[in-house]
């Protein structure tokens, strides 16, 4: 392409294979993926046991600790939530970290 797309807007779901190919290729070429549905989708990485073990860890809530994830994996994680308490704790998930051991369960 003539201008270089900048954001790659897509589903993150489990029928796509999460779009790793897609999120790789975005990594390699400064492109930011923009993730939507990652928490409708996804109710059983949000159930699972090593996001409940992180987000005790953490104190916080399981949907923090998948968008934590997603920002660590060097992606953005979009919501879409009407919901202040919920935008507050969306936004919160900036100011928490997860250990390397966790992002490798959770993105296992």
């Amino acid at each position: 392409a003539r201008i270089k797309p900048k954001v790659l807007q897509n589903r993150f779901y489990k029928d796509s294979g999460y779009d790793q190919d897609l999120r790789d290729f975005c990594l390699r070429h400064g492109v930011a993926y923009q993730s939507f549905w990652a928490l409708t989708a996804n109710p059983h990485i949000l159930r699972s046991g090593e996001v409940s073990a992180a987000a005790a860890r953490l104190h916080v809530a399981p949907q923090q600790v998948l968008f934590r994830w997603l920002i660590q994996a060097g992606h953005q994680p979009l919501t879409g939530t009407k919901s202040e308490q919920h935008m507050r704790e969306d936004l919160s998930a900036a100011s928490i970290e997860l250990t390397a051991d966790e992002m490798s369960q959770i993105g296992g």
